[in-house]
């Protein structure tokens, strides 16, 4: 009796012991697209595809402000930039600049949340990023982000070419955020990069060369987009940085696109473009990567892009896209819909299912009036702004954030954030993260 008393408790000890071997398992199960349940949705339908845009929920929002200094005196975006990433195990991280829109500024100050619960609630505000454009997050083990800095200062016996910054790891899920000196370094780099002299100490002073936009890892090499200004250019220029160490050492790995490149000739110019700069790059369905990049302002100059057959070495001269104007977001589905996020004005998310993003298969959902449609507090919408802005425009900044939480759903974040003084208390700048879902018919 004792001896059968002992086998079934050793039975239901060896069960209780795979049922706790087990727990670890489901704790460490991906999470990110909890936004998609108990939600209001909107269908678009398209040719092929039918788009879910769910009701988007606030992560922060604050009156703006006016800044003054010396060169410097408006009321100015507060939420500028807004970039979205996802740590391995479904956490996310918003991040957003919260200086004005000028590398002239006395300081830099980024804020970011986190958010646990796939973007249904977002924690505190830290102010603790001292970069003004959004970094590129790296997956890393446990549950950790590698973000590399955006802006970095020239090092060195030959700062023009040689350049660094603090290297942030964002530790399980956002728990702990480690700073690295100087961990971020960019060697021998080919041409001479200019510096912004700002209000800031000289030694403080970063060079014209951003690390911002997407990353792809090929075998054991990452690579990263990056504009930069050569010395004595009149605009900027994008380029493919590469590194074999994990994100600590970078070098020049390829010419994406120049203003020989991109730009017509200039008697068809409608405005004056900036140069190939903000991007995003994604790899094709057949296995060639493609950038998409900005080259100016509002419809006058939409988007451009490149592909690469051979991983980034060489890129075949840019073309057109219908989507313009500020820094794309791309993200291919796991149905083989490419979806592309920008606008200025206005917001865009544009689609297509052509596997080879031909320029004329894309659709265009317009995300600020299906905002304003699924909110109906009329001080939340996204509206057409001032008078004294001739050309129109919208109250938001246009740039996004755009990740894919699970297959065929993504989340965008944008703002709504009137770069003019508040009209009432209620005229807040605000940020939003939209859940959308892409259904092939």
């Amino acid at each position: 009796m004792q001896t059968k008393s002992l086998s079934s408790i050793a039975k239901v000890s060896a069960l209780a012991c795979t049922l706790i071997a087990c727990l670890p398992a489901f704790s460490q199960q991906k999470k990110g697209d909890e936004l998609f349940t108990g939600t209001t949705f909107k269908n678009v339908d398209l040719n092929g595809l039918t788009v879910r845009v769910g009701t988007p929920v606030e992560v922060t929002s604050q009156l703006g402000w006016r800044v003054v200094w010396s060169k410097f005196d408006r009321w100015t975006f507060v939420h500028l930039t807004p970039f979205l990433a996802r740590f391995p195990d479904g956490d996310l991280i918003a991040t957003y600049t919260m200086d004005p829109d000028t590398q002239q500024n006395p300081q830099f100050a980024s804020a970011y949340q986190i958010s646990h619960d796939g973007g249904r609630t977002w924690g505190m505000r830290y102010t603790t990023l001292q970069q003004h454009i959004p970094m590129i997050f790296i997956p890393a083990p446990n549950n950790s982000l590698i973000a590399l800095p955006s802006e970095i200062a020239g090092t060195g016996p030959n700062p023009d070419r040689n350049f660094s910054g603090p290297l942030l790891t964002f530790e399980h899920g956002g728990e702990r955020v480690v700073t690295e000196e100087n961990g971020f370094r960019v060697v021998d780099w080919p041409e001479p990069v200019d510096a912004i002299s700002s209000p800031q100490p000289k030694g403080s002073w970063h060079r014209v060369i951003f690390f911002t936009g997407s990353y792809l890892k090929v075998g054991a090499e990452l690579l990263a987009t990056v504009y930069w200004h050569p010395h004595g250019a009149k605009f900027l220029q994008l380029s493919l940085a590469s590194s074999k160490d994990g994100g600590h050492t970078w070098r020049y790995c390829s010419s994406v696109a120049t203003s020989d490149t991109a730009f017509p000739p200039e008697d068809q110019w409608k405005r004056r473009p900036e140069g190939p700069d903000e991007s995003s790059m994604i790899r094709l369905a057949d296995g060639r990567l493609m950038i998409a990049f900005r080259v100016g302002e509002m419809t006058a100059w939409p988007l451009r892009r490149a592909f690469s057959s051979d991983n980034g070495r060489t890129w075949t001269k840019p073309e057109a896209l219908p989507a313009y104007s500020v820094e794309p977001q791309l993200q291919r589905l796991a149905n083989g819909t490419i979806a592309l996020s920008t606008g200025r004005p206005g917001l865009h998310l544009w689609l297509t299912t052509d596997p080879k993003a031909a320029a004329d298969s894309w659709q265009d959902v317009d995300i600020a009036a299906l905002h304003n449609q699924l909110i109906p507090d009329a001080t939340q919408h996204i509206t057409p702004i001032h008078a004294d802005h001739p050309e129109g425009g919208w109250n938001s900044t246009a740039y996004t954030g755009l990740i894919q939480v699970a297959p065929n759903k993504l989340l965008l974040l944008y703002d709504r954030d009137p770069e003019g003084a508040p009209a009432n208390p209620q005229d807040l700048t605000r940020l939003f993260v939209m859940p959308i879902e892409v259904v092939k018919k």
